[in-house]
């Protein structure tokens, strides 16, 4: 009998996979399936020993060619259950059977021993504490001072409308994100809110008038800044950080793992520094296999 299995979507079950995700030694959101269900609409299963571990297979195909890629707003994917280093080896053997190319982020506690890149996020280990730089601390006094206050956003219309005008917006405009991509995205927020996995966090002046805005998903484990901006047209009035602040210290007793959400760009990785932010390293599993000139064009 077959201990690794392929299954599609239509044949998963998600409650056994859902406990597989949450059940496992690093427990990501990313893998969930009311994410997937919005980032990688035909996301199949790789299933190991009757959901033991498992592994999702955001797929798509050219020319009669499949390959596994990374789907928008969604990081760390790969192998979620604990598994031997044979186990990997036969998992990353049935992937080059099933796929020509392979480009995924695995999760920062299944390691692979071959093809691999290694990339970076930034997090905050609540176990083992944090600290706010000067620069950070002067910008939430900063905001203070103005008589900021940070409020959740909690009806489901407006959180969807602030995404709508204010992240879509911005995603298509300094980020090009596609049309397509941007649906997906308020099909994400749409779905964790209905998982109650979502906390909207929008800071307001004296007058109510937003500042800065701050999307979040979550389960027991791992809260990931999903995607937020400042709204204010003055260079800096603290409004971002202020919100940080107060979504750490909401997330503190309720995950272990804090994560900014990436942190690659320089300017990026210097403001989730400055938060707390400590370096998280994760693979990227690379595999081509496509017959030239193919190969050659994806190098």
């Amino acid at each position: 009998m077959e201990r690794i299995k392929i299954i599609s979507h239509a044949s998963l079950d998600l409650k056994k996979w859902d406990k597989a995700i949450l059940n496992s030694p690093f427990p990501l959101v990313f893998s969930q399936s009311f994410y997937l269900n919005a980032t990688a609409p035909h996301w199949k299963g790789l299933v190991l020993d009757n959901y033991k571990a498992v592994m999702p297979l955001t797929q798509s195909s050219k020319l009669n060619i499949k390959y596994l890629h990374q789907p928008p707003f969604t990081s760390q994917l790969g192998i979620y259950g604990n598994v031997t280093k044979k186990e990997v080896e036969e998992i990353e053997s049935v992937l080059k059977k099933n796929y020509k190319f392979i480009e995924i982020e695995q999760n920062a506690h299944t390691k692979f021993q071959k093809n691999v890149k290694d990339k970076v996020t930034y997090v905050i280990d609540h176990k083992k504490g944090y600290k706010f730089n000067e620069n950070t601390k002067r910008n939430i006094s900063k905001a203070n001072k103005l008589n900021y206050k940070v409020k959740e956003v909690v009806d489901n219309d407006s959180v969807l409308n602030m995404a709508k005008t204010r992240i879509v917006p911005w995603l298509k405009k300094e980020h090009k994100v596609s049309q397509e991509h941007c649906a997906l995205f308020l099909k994400l927020i749409q779905n964790a809110f209905d998982e109650q996995a979502l906390k909207v966090f929008v800071t307001v002046n004296e007058k109510e008038v937003p500042q800065a805005l701050g999307y979040f998903i979550f389960n027991g484990f791992h809260a990931v800044f999903l995607k937020g901006l400042s709204l204010s047209k003055k260079e800096n009035n603290g409004g971002m950080h202020l919100l940080m602040e107060h979504a750490i210290q909401y997330f503190e007793k309720k995950v272990d793992l804090f994560d900014f959400g990436g942190g690659a760009a320089a300017g990026i990785a210097t403001f989730y520094k400055g938060l707390g932010g400590k370096e998280l390293k994760y693979q990227v599993l690379k595999i081509n296999q496509l017959p030239w000139p193919l190969k050659l064009i994806k190098k």
